[in-house]
């Protein structure tokens, strides 16, 4: 496995070895495709991440060999709109919708309906935006709880689809507001670390500090960046990037604030969180063109490959190793290590 870190380091592999390697990898990832669900994996929420997996790969390859499981899982569940009572499952569908319309508009007619699709789960997240906290969308639709991760989601959503809806203002209306009021929510604490919701007196609850709470924010103010032309987003989200990079790593490979069996209700969410932080800054740098992060992203390749493997292709939760926790879930989060370390900026 530690062909795959070849990723513009060593001579002596080829580049036709790599690609054999990265491939491997994916293949085992699609192992887990369930044929009575359409989806890969049993999660819900996570299968929407694999399938966002999938499509930066091959944005980032040209590699069309999985491109089957889009408009076969849209079947499935359209129906349903993607949407349930977690608004930040909904969230994470309409995003994977979004990346399919943008990578398969220009060769595909039927591409448009993943973007109506986003539009639709979007549409619905805002629903639930209400003034308690001064706004914000609620985790769930009975008003439980307001965390960071549903709001991010929305943000990056929101602009993202005003940069796809020619005419839009809405969503950059929704997007601005969104950017507002998690800036001023205090969610972002004092070491640039988003935490991970508000207590009920609104305030920093000041729970755990996860990487995919470091992450989504990126791509969103890289998106809304895109739609306004505010360098300061940039900054913004540069500033969180250096911070979890800084205090979210060892020996510079990233790590959850906790990796263990206690982690909450359902510790193997966390199995994607690294992976959405991966692939979200590179969002961001690739935006940006910053170069900034590209030992980052190195780093995180190598140690996947020669630390975090087990039987040649599986890839597991801890980055720094050794090979546990082997889900789809950790197969996804470890490919998106690997990719983006592709084409860096």
């Amino acid at each position: 496995m530690a062909l795959v870190i070849a990723v513009a380091t060593e001579a002596t592999v080829t580049s036709a070895q790599v690609t054999s390697q990265l491939k491997a990898d994916v293949a085992e990832l699609f192992s887990s495709y369930n044929h009575n669900t359409g989806r890969i994996g049993d999660s819900w929420w996570q299968s929407a991440i694999v399938l966002s997996t999938l499509e930066a790969y091959q944005q980032a390859t040209g590699d069309t060999s999985y491109e089957v499981v889009i408009p076969v899982s849209f079947a499935y569940y359209a129906r349903t709109d993607f949407e349930n009572a977690y608004n930040d499952d909904t969230g994470w569908w309409g995003l994977a919708w979004l990346q399919a319309y943008r990578l398969t508009r220009s060769r595909l007619p039927q591409a448009r309906v993943y973007l109506k699709m986003a539009e639709k789960d979007a549409d619905y997240m805002h629903e639930s935006w209400d003034d308690t906290c001064g706004g914000g969308i609620w985790w769930t639709t009975g008003k439980t709880y307001k965390n960071a991760i549903t709001n991010e989601i929305f943000l990056e959503l929101t602009a993202w689809l005003h940069n796809s809806v020619p005419g839009d203002t809405k969503y950059l209306r929704w997007a601005r507001a969104e950017w507002a009021w998690f800036r001023r929510s205090g969610l972002i604490n004092g070491n640039d670390l988003v935490n991970d919701g508000l207590d009920g007196q609104c305030g920093n609850n000041g729970q755990t500090t996860w990487t995919y709470n470091q992450g989504v924010i990126l791509a969103g103010l890289a998106q809304l960046y895109l739609a306004t032309g505010n360098t300061g987003q940039l900054a913004q989200a540069e500033a969180i990037a250096r911070s979890a990079i800084n205090h979210l790593t060892v020996r510079g490979v990233l790590r959850e604030p906790c990796e263990s069996l206690d982690c909450g209700p359902d510790p193997g969410d966390a199995q994607s969180f690294k992976g959405i932080f991966t692939r979200d800054l590179k969002v961001l740098a690739d935006i940006a063109g910053t170069s900034q992060f590209n030992d980052f992203f190195r780093t995180q390749a190598r140690s996947v490959a020669d630390h975090d493997t087990f039987s040649g292709d599986r890839l597991g939760f801890r980055w720094q190793g050794p090979a546990t926790g082997l889900t789809t879930a950790s197969q996804a989060s470890g490919l998106d290590a690997i990719v983006a370390a592709l084409r860096l900026p």
